[in-house]
């Protein structure tokens, strides 16, 4: 399957002090809904093997089939430090998953007619012309589908990871702005805008600001109004908020076995920012993948055009990339979604187009995973 992972490489510049904590199983903990279900044991042992083979504090797995009853279950911890047990609706980050929220926040604009995907980005942010070079050629589409050529500070920009390391609540602190500044403008581009493909989470920072610049609210207000209280959202936000029950990140930095917490890094690289600072949880993750597919918070039309990779002449995985979707190939059918991941957590969510069932999978460590077992269940 295809697995788009961010925030990698900062793993092999990690020198600053975290909380260590022994990689011992705590005692055991479960949350699942349904015990009745049809294939609860099926569901459970598949997200039991999948938390223990990736020794994930916790891991949480949904699977919503149109003919079945939805079905959550949550495993283990959502903190060691207290022994907090993940539950089913636990607060989690969720990385780049927040990019799907803020490409249907720009298609809607786009429909409303304040946008096009021709739009260029110089001329809705005019001092992008001394900042960014070829600014009066990226346009729209080529933000959402990562064909800009901008540069990716998280994994490029080696002072970026040394910033966040070293001091995340500088870096927390930070505007966009101020991030751009300090690590985009004056950069080269990377190819020709339109001519390649290159993940970059510039991008959807930029997207961010073009949102507020059209609209005049903040893209938190944007979202709300598009998509959280359309779908009934309750649990779900971009914009800093008190988050002392957003489960909290780990990962075995240095394979000795011992899980540092890093969820201050993670606040720092996610909080309020348009490419990967979004906090949810499981089922409203399900609401929104459900209401972007059945045509409720864009026309069907748009969703196919996100749908649909921009890159003339795609030839891998890796550039299988639409307006803000992924496209995954799996052995249960194609399906449109996106991973996330932060230095502590790893979540996938996805929707499968042979039968329309939904998958979402967070676990709070944030080292690789093999996703590919899902297909099973979603078959």
């Amino acid at each position: 399957m295809k697995n788009l992972m961010t925030g990698k490489i900062v793993l092999l510049l990690l020198s600053a002090c975290v909380q260590e904590i022994e990689n011992i199983k705590p005692d055991y903990a479960e949350d699942i809904r349904f015990d009745d279900h049809p294939k609860n044991q099926v569901y459970t042992n598949g997200l039991v093997t999948y938390q223990n083979n990736t020794s994930a504090p916790g891991s949480i797995l949904l699977i919503d089939k149109p003919q079945e009853t939805l079905w959550i279950g949550a495993v283990g911890k959502s903190n060691l430090e207290y022994q907090v047990n993940l539950r089913t609706n636990n607060l989690v980050r969720t990385g780049s998953v927040t990019k799907m929220f803020t490409a249907v926040v720009i298609m809607k604009l786009v429909e409303e007619g304040k946008l096009s995907l021709e739009t260029t980005l110089a001329s809705v942010l005019p001092s992008m012309n001394s900042h960014i070079p070829s600014a009066n050629e990226i346009t729209i589409r080529h933000l959402l589908a990562h064909l800009s050529g901008i540069v990716d500070p998280l994994n490029e920009s080696l002072q970026y990871q040394a910033d966040l390391i070293n001091n995340p609540s500088r870096v927390y602190n930070k505007t966009i702005d101020n991030l751009l500044e300090e690590y985009v403008y004056g950069k080269d581009l990377r190819f020709k805008p339109g001519t390649a493909y290159s993940y970059s989470n510039s991008n959807y920072w930029i997207l961010g600001k073009i949102v507020e610049t059209i609209t005049g609210n903040t893209i938190q207000r944007e979202m709300e109004e598009k998509i959280f209280l359309p779908l009934g959202m309750n649990d779900t936000w971009l914009e800093k908020r008190d988050d002392k029950n957003v489960s909290r990140g780990y990962v075995d930095l240095y394979s000795n076995g011992v899980l540092q917490d890093v969820t201050t890094w993670d606040r720092a690289e996610g909080s309020d920012r348009a490419a990967s600072g979004l906090i949810s949880t499981a089922d409203d993750l399900r609401k929104f993948m459900r209401g972007l597919f059945s045509g409720a918070l864009v026309s069907l039309p748009t969703v196919a055009q996100m749908k649909t990779i921009q890159l003339p002449d795609c030839n891998s995985f890796d550039c299988e990339y639409g307006l803000g979707l992924e496209i995954w190939r799996t052995d249960a059918g194609t399906a449109y979604g996106h991973n996330g991941s932060l230095v502590g957590l790893e979540i996938n969510v996805l929707w499968y187009e042979d039968n329309e069932a939904i998958s979402v999978l967070y676990k709070n460590n944030g080292n690789f995973s093999d996703k590919s077992w899902l297909s099973q269940l979603i078959k």
